[in-house]
C-alpha cells in the first residue's frame, strides 16, 4: 500500500524535465535492500531516477531552479535537502532498522546535515488558555530563530527554514484544538474567538513554501476547522461547501488559492465520488488553471465514472487460504458484496461480526460474501482465518494489486457491491452494521 500511496503521490506531481543541466544530486544508500527508485522533490518539481544494483544514482537539476527546500525520497524512507542552482550535492545515506542517518557533501553540507538532524523537541503546556498559549508558541518560535540565527547558516536557507520552522511549530495550535479539553478535562469546552483569530493570523499565503507538507497541513486544517466552526450541524457537502466558501472570501494569492480549492474538491471527490461533481467542477475550472492539476482531477472523475452504477466492474484474480487462485468471474450469475480489510484494522475487525449475521441470513439467497485483505503480512491474515474459523470467501491481494486502485479504496474498511453480470452496483456500499445495508438488499432483483 506504501507503494500505490507513493505512485499516486508522483502522478500527482508529476516530473519536470530539462536538457541542459546544470547542477547535481548524487545519490548513495547503503542497505541491504534495493532501492528501485529514488525522487527528488523541489518546490513544485519531482525528479524521478531508477537506482542501480549498488544503490546509488545522479540527479541532473535543470540550469535554472530557484533555491528551495524539498526532500529525497526512496521506498517509504526520505530526507531532507536544500539546494541551490549551480551547487552540487553528494548524499550517502545509512538505514540502520528504521532510522536513516544521512551524510552530505557540498557547499551546504552544514545546512543540510542541520536539516536531518533530530532537533529538541519543544513540549506545549495545552492546560494554557487560549491567549496564554499562543504567547507561549510566540516565545518558542522567537527563540527557535535566534537559535538558528546564530549557526551562521547561508541566507536563503535561513529566509526558507525560519518559514518551516514557524509551520513545524505551530503544528500545535492545531492539535491544541483536542489536546486542551484533554487537558482541562472539559469536554464540553468551547473554544474562544482568540483561538480562531490566532489560527487565522499565524497563516499567510506564500508560494514560495507550498510544497512543504507542514505548510500545506497547516493551511488545510485551518481551513477546516473555520468550516466546523461555522456549522450549527456536521453534514460531509455542507462542510465543503464551508471550506471552499472560506477560500474563495479570504484568499488573495491565485497559487495558493489553487492549491487549497484544488485539494478540496479532489479530496472529496475521492471519497464520496462524483455525485456533487455538478457544484464542485465549476468551482474548481475557475479557479484550477495549472495544466497538470487539471489533468490529474479529469483522471480522478473517469476513475469514477468507470465505476458509476451500471458499469462492467474491474476484475480481481487473488488468492485464497489454500493458495487457490480465485477471480470475480467465477460468482457470475450473483451478487457479490465485497469487504475490503486487514486484520490490524480496528474498524474492520469490529464489522465482521455483522457480516457473519448476514453471511448467515442471507445463505440462500443469491448472494457471496467475499473478504478482500490488503494484509502486507501473509501468515497474520492465515492465523486470523484459521484461529477465528472466519466464514465466507477469503483472498488476500497482492502487491500489483489493480482492482482496489480501480476502486479508489483510500481507507478501509471499504465495501463494494456488485450484480450478477459484473457490474458495478455500489462502489462505495454501506457497512454491514448499518441497517440500510439489509434495506438495500431487499430491492435487489433476483436476490
Amino acid at each position: 500500500m506504501k507503494k500505490l500511496i507513493f505512485i499516486t503521490v508522483a502522478m500527482v506531481i508529476m516530473a519536470t524535465s530539462c536538457q541542459n543541466t546544470a547542477t547535481q544530486v548524487q545519490l548513495r544508500i547503503e542497505a541491504d535492500e534495493n532501492y528501485p527508485e529514488a525522487a527528488l522533490l523541489l518546490k513544485d518539481s519531482l525528479y524521478r531516477q531508477p537506482l542501480d544494483a549498488a544503490n546509488t544514482t545522479v540527479f541532473a537539476l535543470p540550469e535554472k531552479f530557484e533555491p528551495a527546500l524539498g526532500a529525497v525520497f526512496f521506498g517509504d524512507k526520505h530526507v531532507l535537502i536544500y539546494m541551490e542552482p549551480g551547487e552540487n550535492t553528494d548524499i550517502s545515506v545509512q538505514i540502520n532498522g528504521n532510522t536513516v542517518i544521512p551524510v552530505f557533501a557540498g557547499k551546504y553540507a552544514r545546512e543540510n546535515n542541520y536539516l536531518n538532524e533530530k532537533q529538541a523537541a519543544f513540549s506545549p503546556d495545552y492546560k494554557l488558555n487560549e491567549a496564554d498559549f499562543a504567547a507561549s508558541l510566540e516565545r518558542q518560535l522567537k527563540q527557535s530563530y535566534q537559535t538558528l540565527d546564530a549557526k551562521g547558516f547561508n541566507g536563503n536557507f535561513n529566509r526558507l527554514e525560519k518559514k518551516r520552522m514557524k509551520y513545524t511549530l505551530y503544528k500545535t495550535l492545531l492539535e491544541y484544538r483536542s489536546e486542551h479539553l484533554y487537558a482541562i478535562e472539559n469536554y464540553h469546552y468551547e473554544l474562544n474567538d482568540i483561538y480562531f483569530n490566532t489560527l487565522t493570523n499565524v497563516f499567510t499565503e506564500d508560494e514560495d513554501i507550498l510544497n512543504m507538507s507542514v505548510y500545506q497541513d497547516y493551511m488545510k486544517r485551518m481551513v477546516s476547522y473555520i468550516a466546523i466552526h461555522n456549522m450549527s450541524e456536521f453534514e460531509d457537502f455542507r462542510y465543503i461547501q464551508e471550506e471552499l466558501n472560506y477560500v474563495i472570501t479570504h484568499f488573495k494569492n491565485p497559487k495558493v488559492t489553487e492549491f487549497i480549492i484544488d485539494a478540496i474538491i479532489s479530496e472529496y471527490i475521492e471519497r464520496n465520488g462524483i455525485d456533487k461533481l455538478e457544484e464542485l467542477e465549476p468551482i474548481h475550472r475557475t479557479k484550477v488553471t495549472d495544466p497538470k492539476k487539471k489533468a490529474a482531477f479529469e483522471e480522478l472523475c473517469d476513475k469514477w465514472r468507470r465505476i458509476a452504477p451500471g458499469q462492467p466492474s474491474p476484475a480481481f484474480a487473488y488468492k485464497d487460504i489454500n493458495d487457490k487462485t480465485v477471480c470475480l468471474s467465477d460468482f457470475r450469475g450473483k451478487y457479490v458484496y465485497i469487504d475490503c480489510w486487514a486484520t490490524w484494522c480496528g474498524p474492520c475487525r469490529r464489522e465482521q461480526p455483522f457480516l457473519a449475521k448476514l453471511e448467515k441470513k442471507y445463505a440462500n439467497k443469491n448472494i457471496c460474501f467475499v473478504s478482500i485483505s490488503c494484509d502486507q503480512d501473509k501468515a497474520a491474515w492465515e492465523k486470523v482465518i484459521r484461529e477465528e474459523k472466519l466464514k465466507g470467501i477469503h483472498l488476500i491481494a497482492d502487491e500489483n494489486d489493480t482492482f482496489m486502485s480501480a476502486y479508489m479504496v483510500a481507507a478501509i474498511p471499504h465495501f463494494i457491491l456488485i450484480d450478477p453480470e459484473g457490474k458495478v452496483v455500489n462502489a462505495h456500499m454501506t457497512r454491514p452494521s448499518d441497517p440500510e445495508t439489509e434495506k438495500f438488499f431487499q430491492t435487489l432483483k433476483g436476490l
